[in-house]
């Protein structure tokens, strides 16, 4: 099991807006995340990959911006290591395309 650490974004449909750190694991075809501020964990989301829409990779002030939808929410993570762009595509494509 592989647990990565990344920034994310998540807006709603209302326009809010959380902005912090999460980390997350691929597991059984569900990304789950804990998001965190600091040394404090705040909430777990478990998304199945199946129930992921509108996947969209692009640059982003010279890195690579990865963004979903899920239950009227828009996931946006941005790079923040080696490798975690990588590892983010492929498992958020290859569940989607299974």
């Amino acid at each position: 099991m592989i647990i990565m650490f990344t920034y994310i974004q998540i807006i709603d449909k209302d326009a809010h807006n959380f902005m912090g750190y999460v980390d997350y694991e691929f597991k059984n075809n569900v990304i789950s995340m804990t998001l965190v501020r600091g040394m404090r964990k705040l909430h777990r989301i478990n998304i199945p990959l199946s129930d992921v829409t509108d996947i969209m990779v692009e640059e982003f002030y010279g890195t690579n911006r990865i963004s979903f939808i899920y239950n009227a929410q828009k996931y946006i993570f941005l790079n923040s290591g080696y490798g975690e762009n990588e590892y983010l595509i492929k498992h958020l494509t290859k569940a989607v395309k299974a």
